[in-house]
C-alpha cells in the first residue's frame, strides 16, 4: 500500500476505534461496515445509523438543506424517569435537575468547534417510542461529520449510564416517601 492509500483509508480506520472505544463496533459491523475504505462519504449514512438506535432524514432540494432525526432508547426512558422524578418532587421540567445535566451534556457534545452549517435542537417529549431525540439540520457548508458521528456515540453513551443514578434517586424517594407515610400512620 503506498501513502496515498493509507491517507485515504485513515478516517474509516478511525471511525472504527471510535465505535470499538464506545463498545459499539458490533454496530458498526451489522451496519456492513468490516473493511477500510477511501470513502468516508460513501458511508456516512451507514455510520449514523449504527450510531443511533433511530434515524430519519430528508433531504429539502429547494434550500439545500438536509434534516435528521437521532433518538435514543436510553434517552427515551431517560426523560420518562425525569418525569417521575419531578412529580415525585413537585418540580418543573427546567428546574429538574436531571434535565439541566442531560441539557448542558448535550450543548457541549454539540458545539463542534468552528464547525458551520448546521443547527440543532434537543426533544425531551415522550409521547411516544421515538419522542425524545435530537433534530440536526445540515446545509451544503456542513463539514462536521466525524465529529457528528462522535457526538452521537458520546450522547447515547452518557444515557446509558446515567440511567441508573436517576432510577436510584427515584427509589429513593419512593423508600423515603413510604417511611414518612409510615411513620404518619404510627403516629
Amino acid at each position: 500500500m503506498v501513502d496515498e492509500e493509507i491517507i485515504e483509508v485513515l478516517p474509516s480506520i478511525a471511525i472504527a476505534r471510535l465505535f470499538y472505544g464506545y463498545g459499539r463496533l458490533d454496530n458498526l459491523l451489522k451496519a456492513g461496515i468490516d473493511q477500510a475504505t477511501g470513502d468516508f462519504y460513501e458511508i456516512f449514512l451507514e455510520l449514523i445509523d449504527a450510531a443511533a438506535d433511530f434515524t430519519r432524514y430528508d433531504y429539502d432540494e429547494a434550500w439545500g438543506v438536509t434534516r435528521w432525526y437521532f433518538s435514543f432508547s436510553d434517552m427515551v426512558e431517560y426523560y420518562r424517569l425525569c418525569r417521575d422524578y419531578g412529580s415525585f418532587h413537585g418540580l418543573k421540567l427546567k428546574d429538574n435537575p436531571f434535565m439541566i445535566d442531560a441539557q448542558q451534556f448535550v450543548e457541549c457534545v454539540m458545539d463542534f468547534n468552528g464547525q458551520y452549517g448546521f443547527g440543532w435542537y434537543l426533544n425531551t417529549k415522550i409521547n411516544h417510542k421515538w419522542a425524545s431525540g435530537i433534530v440536526f439540520r445540515t446545509d451544503e457548508y456542513f463539514n462536521g461529520e466525524y465529529e457528528l458521528v462522535e457526538a452521537l456515540l458520546s450522547i447515547s453513551d452518557w444515557y446509558k449510564y446515567h440511567l441508573e443514578p436517576l432510577r436510584n434517586a427515584i427509589k429513593k424517594t419512593k423508600e423515603t416517601a413510604a417511611a414518612s407515610s409510615m411513620e404518619v400512620m404510627a403516629a
